[in-house]
């Protein structure tokens, strides 16, 4: 090779846990080689890429990628300690290779001895490429068998632990674990009850911070005898929280839970935070309501059924207002009230009468009817759903038609690739079925009793959380200034969700007067009242 060249020195520390050499011998290597007297080089940069696998290409990498792309022009040739601190991958080897005599690059790999001005060299750099790319697939297989080994006896692996736990050392200090944190522990208890009784996220943060509980960051700061940083209690952090996979126990890898032969998620803790049917349940109740064609976005947090109650003129939701008051005559104020006002007729919509009624009138005649009928019934609910997987299903299935076509084509023929291939090919097929299986019970829910009435639940509960569970089982409230008796209001509640999961198990459920077969409770409505309000259920 010409004298007096400028090299540039690539070196690379692996992210594969591979043994590989240290940076400082693959510097001293190169230095070596390129001050020789025959060469009489000088070294003009390095790209030093630390953390990096050898799969990665070498116009990726942080470093080097950036002297390819651009700094060419100041250097002549590459220099590596070793061919693996180059690139694992033949097909990445290759790339760099047709780059360089594009540019006019040498490569050189000093331990390996490389002339690649010559076609024999050439030959030998891209056949030990491949015999470089065979050693990086065994690696990978020692890694992935490694930790499949360690999930299969529930040792964690590293990094932080997650919400509710601690790492317990076993075995001697061999081994690590997960197990309950018991100081935070009553926390979490108190958030899965609170919100299987229907609380809101947003209440049990207000009460979180009221009290100074710590959250789990502040928690673990505390345990290591740092200073807290005050964390507060957000709504979010207690969604977050619950949807968790690691409230049940499930180990993930890359936003994917990891699987046993048998297609089951693998369970990390000996004893998980909840199984995997409450965390379902849990999901489910803090899934937000879906908001009701129309409604405003404003629903007012001291109203009870904004958002709910309908005009029954046009079927437009209403939206709540406090009025002024006013002062009297000798000087006292009267306070202002409530009132619940159609939202269509507000807007200069079409609605000809438009609904006004003082709002605690309405949320009386509410509370009471729902007291003295469902509130005698056995509470029900349907089981939890739990979140949707569907994109992960249908990635898993793409990934698995993606290997069986690969086989079919060859690529799966080399030396230890059959074993690899059947290995993922078994895993991926229990994934599918899993998620498949998930995905079906998903979709018929079946319906459970929680030992509850109606009545209790409602009675335990503030107007805010009264709210979110009448949105829940998605009641309505239709209400005219003028009913069947022209001096008073008529009114209509539709029990939703709660009738329907009556009317699929069959219930017996007391008759009262003014019942109607689907609107079950009806005050001062007329055959025409209630014909409309069929038309707008439907």
């Amino acid at each position: 090779m010409t004298p007096g060249l400028r090299y540039l020195a690539c070196l690379r520390l692996s992210a594969d846990s591979d043994g590989s050499t240290s940076i400082e011998w693959q510097r001293g290597v190169i230095r070596h080689h390129v001050s020789s007297p025959h060469l009489s080089g000088f070294v003009v940069g390095e790209a030093e890429d630390t953390d990096v696998s050898g799969s990665m290409s070498p116009f990726k990498r942080p470093r080097l990628g950036r002297w390819l792309t651009a700094k060419a022009d100041e250097f002549d040739v590459i220099i590596a300690a070793r061919m693996d601190r180059l690139t694992r991958r033949s097909m990445h080897f290759n790339e760099l290779l047709e780059w360089a005599q594009e540019n006019d690059k040498y490569i050189v790999c000093v331990e390996e001895g490389f002339d690649l001005s010559t076609p024999q060299g050439k030959m030998t750099a891209r056949m030990t490429a491949v015999f470089a790319e065979a050693e990086w697939d065994t690696i990978q297989a020692r890694i992935l068998n490694g930790v499949q080994s360690r999930l299969e006896n529930r040792s964690w692996l590293t990094g932080a632990p997650p919400t509710g736990y601690r790492i317990k050392t076993v075995e001697g200090g061999r081994r690590k674990v997960l197990e309950i944190d018991q100081d935070f522990h009553p926390y979490v208890e108190e958030i899965f009850t609170r919100v299987r009784e229907g609380q809101s996220t947003h209440r049990i943060a207000r009460d979180f911070n009221r009290r100074g509980v710590l959250t789990w960051g502040d928690h673990l700061r505390k345990v290591k005898g740092e200073e807290t940083k005050g964390t507060q209690w957000q709504s979010t952090i207690i969604n977050k929280f619950l949807r968790s996979s690691w409230v049940p126990g499930i180990y993930t890898y890359k936003g994917e839970a990891v699987l046993d032969d048998r297609g089951e998620p693998i369970i990390l803790p000996e004893k998980p935070l909840a199984s995997m049917e409450e965390w379902a349940d849990l999901v489910d109740r803090i899934k937000p309501a879906p908001k009701p064609v129309g409604a405003e976005n404003r629903t007012g947090g001291k109203s009870l059924l904004a958002g709910i109650a309908r005009c029954g003129n046009c079927g437009a939701p209403v939206t709540s207002l406090l009025n002024s008051g006013h002062t009297r005559k000798d000087g006292t104020r009267v306070p202002g009230h409530r009132y619940y006002r159609c939202s269509n007729k507000f807007k200069g919509g079409d609605c000809a009468t438009g609904l006004y009624i003082r709002a605690d009138v309405l949320d009386a005649w509410v509370d009471r009817e729902i007291r003295r009928s469902v509130g005698t019934w056995e509470m029900y609910e349907r089981a939890g759903k739990g979140p949707s997987r569907v994109k992960e299903l249908q990635a898993a299935r793409a990934r698995l038609e993606k290997l069986e076509a690969d086989s079919l084509a060859g690529e799966c023929d080399g030396d230890g690739q059959g074993e690899s291939y059947w290995r993922m090919h078994k895993g991926l097929s229990a994934k599918v079925a899993f998620l498949a299986k998930r995905e079906e019970e998903r979709a018929h829910p079946i319906i459970k009793a929680t030992g509850k009435r109606y009545g209790e639940v409602w009675n335990s509960k503030g107007q805010e959380d009264r709210r979110e569970f009448l949105r829940t089982y998605d009641v309505k409230v239709w209400d005219w200034n003028n009913g069947q008796d022209q001096s008073e209001r008529g009114m209509v509640m539709d029990l939703g969700d709660i009738q329907a999961m009556v009317d699929e198990l069959v219930l017996a459920r007391p008759a009262g007067k003014g019942d109607m077969a689907r609107m079950v409770i009806g005050c001062n409505v007329t055959e025409d009242h209630r014909s409309k309000v069929l038309g707008f259920a439907r």
